[in-house]
Order: structure tokens, then sequence, then C-alpha cells
């Protein structure tokens, strides 16, 4: 298979990405034998953009330049080879060996290196993702019920089931009832503020958990979003059984 068909499933939702607000250090400022403009860095990092999205190994390589006259003209060129796809923090993203030195006035800067996708849709030459937000585990803010391990486990697939399949507003009820407890506990789970983010497959819904159990009642409520794979991020290590 061509890396071009290989890109096809992990480059869905990036055309038109607008790299330019890239908020990490991008490869050209380890560029040390020159100095890019701010547009001349955007211009190369588009370019390179484009074409680690659509270009297959060992092609004939690109040739950039600033456009300046001999005494100030910087000239880039790169190419690309063995491609694959890896696996990182659950998610696949696909990765490139890039060949890429930087010329100017009689030296030379070599900046290859492998440079893989991220699930913003960049890559990692172009500025790294920022941390993903954490959150504590949603069952840990309980606090009428004691939850035994069986019924985190079935609250948490409930709560599952009304963010995935659930219609706007919509109600269910779960209740502890034979799961080992003899506190009786009832909670109500509501689903409102469906949004997906502009340009991705990334859907956030908000659950409201409206608990009534022997020490009382309580509303929890979290924002709780997808990604491109459709996990959630309901638990930061909940893992849904197939």
């Amino acid at each position: 298979m061509s890396p071009r068909s290989m890109f096809v499933a992990a480059l869905l939702g990036m055309a038109g990405l607008n790299i330019a607000h890239a908020a990490a250090p991008t490869l050209l400022d380890e560029v040390t034998i020159a100095t890019l403009t701010p547009l001349e860095k955007e211009t190369l990092l588009n370019d390179l953009f484009n074409d680690l999205n659509k270009d297959d190994d060992d092609q004939e390589a690109h040739v950039w330049n600033n456009g300046a006259d001999q005494a100030g003209r910087v000239t880039v060129t790169y190419h690309f080879t063995n491609s694959g796809m890896t696996e990182h923090s659950l998610k696949a993203h696909v990765c490139r060996d890039l060949k890429l030195k930087v010329s100017t006035a009689g030296k030379t800067q070599d900046l290859s290196r492998r440079t893989c996708s991220q699930s913003s849709g960049r890559w990692d030459i172009q500025g790294k993702d920022a941390p993903p937000a954490t959150y504590p585990p949603f069952l840990s803010d309980v606090t009428v019920a004691n939850l035994n391990a069986a019924e985190k486990k079935s609250l948490l697939e409930a709560a599952v089931r009304a963010v995935s399949d659930d219609e706007e507003g919509a109600t269910r009820t779960w209740s502890n009832r034979g799961l080992g407890n003899p506190a009786a506990l009832q909670v109500r789970l509501t689903v409102s503020g469906t949004d997906a983010k502009p340009g991705t497959y990334r859907t956030c819904r908000d659950l409201a958990m409206q608990l009534d159990g022997q020490r009382g009642q309580q509303t929890l409520t979290r924002r709780i979003c997808e990604d491109r794979y459709h996990n959630l991020d309901i638990e930061a290590d909940y893992v849904e059984d197939k």
C-alpha cells in the first residue's frame, strides 16, 4: 500500500487546517545558520504540511528558497522515506522520516528527523499539541454513597450508553439493585449540550448525574468528549467492554 493510501484514514478532518497559529516551537525555530521571517516560516511549514500529507516515499526532493538575492538566499531541500503507522496513547498516528537540509552562504544544517502526526492533524514539526486536559475519575466525586467495584463498573457503563446513544435531553435511570450494596442508590442520567467541534469529528455532550442515596441527594455534571476513534474521556482509564 502506498503512503498516500495509508494516510487517508489517519488524515480525516485535516483539510483546511491553519498551521500559522502553532503555539509551540516548530522545526524551523531550530535553524541557526539563517534568520527566517515569520512569513517565510509560515510558507515553508505550509508546504511541508501539504507534502507530508500527499507525497509518496522516495520521490524527487522538494527544493524551497526564500526568494532573496544570492547573498541572503536560504534554500531548503527535503523529501520523505520509511512511512508507517504507530500507536501512542492508544491512538494511531502516521510517522515518516523527513530528510531536510537548510543551506545558506556556503553553510548547511541538517534538521532531518522522524516526524509523526498528532491528534489535531498537525505534525510534530509544526509544534506539538498541548497536553490533553485531565480530570479526576468522574465517580470519585460521589459523596452520597460508597460505590463498590461492581457498582462503579455498571454505573460507568450506563453513563457511557447515555452519552453514546441517548437523544438530546433524554434521561435514563440506573439503580444498584443486585450489585452487592445494601444501601440503595438511584441515579438519573441526562445528556444535553451536544456540540461537534467545527472541522472535526469530535463530539462533546454534558452529562448530568443526579444521585439519590441514603446520605442524601447530589448532582454531578461533566462535559464529556469523544476523540476521532470514538473513545470517551469520561474516565482517564475507562476501557469499554467490547
